[in-house]
């Protein structure tokens, strides 16, 4: 996670417009933001014969290399789900390990716009304008993650699949009157 803060480079005492109208109107204006850039890493599940409380049993990699497909949805997985199977024997963890893969990774930037006017030694008006999730990306889920849920039939199939996606733009204006 990134944030900023940016004084505009106009107005008194900056480098463009120090006086003038023009400079108490463009002049003063300030831009800030956060950016979030993220991947959740993916421990793949399977079985149900572990028998140890706590502890979950992982699946089994067939496959020497995991196709990662980068698939949206169901019958688009987002790795290959035949690369795995369950593990069936009783008390055994399956032959992968923790957080052997990252699902999607999470872009998100929120910025805001905004000015503090004096008019009096009391009193300040702030005016402010924000946008969250300027770009307008797509935040998707992880993928099921258990290969008991693999199903042949991609139409069916759950596990590799991402079926969530959140995060949609969103913007909103404020005054501020402090005194």
């Amino acid at each position: 996670m990134k944030s900023y803060v940016y004084d505009l480079p106009a107005g008194p005492g900056k480098r463009w417009l120090k006086s003038g109208p023009l400079s108490n109107v463009i002049g003063g204006w300030r831009v800030s933001g956060v950016l979030t850039l993220t991947g959740t890493p993916l421990t793949i599940t399977g079985g149900s014969a572990l028998n140890t409380p706590g502890s979950t049993q992982t699946a089994n990699q067939v496959k020497p290399d995991v196709q990662i497909l980068h698939g949206i949805n169901i019958g688009n997985p987002w790795f290959d789900p035949t690369a795995f199977v369950t593990e069936t024997r009783n008390g055994v963890f399956g032959n992968t390990g923790r957080n052997i893969m990252n699902g999607p990774g999470l872009f998100n930037l929120d910025a805001s716009l905004f000015k503090i006017v004096k008019f009096a030694e009391r009193f300040a008006l702030e005016i402010r304008g924000e946008a969250f999730a300027v770009t307008n990306t797509p935040q998707f889920s992880n993928p099921g993650t258990n290969a008991a849920n693999f199903n042949p039939d991609p139409s069916k199939n759950t596990f590799g699949v991402v079926t969530g996606a959140g995060g949609a733009r969103g913007l909103q204006l404020g005054l501020k009157l402090n005194f």
